[in-house]
């Protein structure tokens, strides 16, 4: 470079100088960074579609829950729980149990069959003196629901008393008493008839050929009305 020449100090065109130097270095930088701002932009690069195997899985659309088989349980429905001031819903009534009462058909009563019959053998003491006389009863009646008729004359009604196991006949009331005539009585639900017999504590046999007296032991006795035997009754002569 030349040394400047000219009227001024050379320090005044060296500063100039420099002062040139430096603006063509800033419009340089300036005009550079212009163009490469102007061939930058452009349109924006084309966006890649993501391929079938992509690791993001799609989207899913709603759908509702369907609960596995697997489960052990379901939870339990929540009841809900009434307001304090909500009034309790009445009980329903349960019907009743209580069957209709049967009516009574038109004509004359059917009759009792003996499955219906109620028999039953009572002695008026568990405990007699031996040789003293017995009092016996006979009750019979129907357990049915309607009046029901039935022959219960002294032909189809005795009393019978065994040895304690029920193996040995001892007597009969049939044995030594008149067993003719008929007595078909109508028998009301619930009613009962009752008939008494004194046994003298000795043994028969049909025909009343024979008597012995018994002595102290326990005796069952029996009752029978038609085709129905009571249940037996233990008692006891001292």
């Amino acid at each position: 470079m030349t040394e400047p020449t000219g009227p001024l100090p050379p320090s005044v065109y060296r500063r100039r100088r420099a002062l040139a130097i430096g603006g063509s270095v800033v419009a340089l930088v300036l005009a550079v960074w212009l163009v490469g701002a102007l061939t930058g932009r452009g349109d924006p690069a084309p966006v890649v579609p993501v391929a079938a195997g992509a690791s993001s899985p799609p989207p899913q659309a709603d759908r509702p829950f369907v609960a596995s088989s697997s489960s052990t349980a379901s939870p339990a429905p929540t009841s809900p729980v009434p307001s304090p001031s909500a009034e309790p819903s009445p009980s329903p009534t349960p019907p009743s149990s209580t069957p209709p009462t049967p009516t009574t058909p038109p004509g004359p009563p059917p009759p009792c069959e003996d499955d219906r019959l109620s028999v039953r053998a009572e002695v008026e003491s568990p405990s007699y003196p031996a040789g003293r006389p017995v009092g016996l009863k006979i009750l019979v009646g129907s357990t049915g629901q309607l009046p029901c008729a039935k022959e219960i004359g002294r032909a189809v009604r005795e009393l019978v008393v065994t040895t304690p196991d029920g193996g040995t006949r001892l007597w009969s009331s049939n044995d030594c008493f008149d067993t003719d005539g008929s007595e078909v009585r109508v028998m009301q639900p619930g009613e009962l008839f009752e008939y008494r017999l004194t046994w003298l504590g000795s043994t028969s046999e049909p025909g009343c050929a024979k008597h012995t007296r018994l002595g102290p032991g326990d005796y069952l006795l029996f009752a029978r009305v038609a085709g129905k035997t009571s249940d037996p009754v233990v008692f006891r002569m001292t």
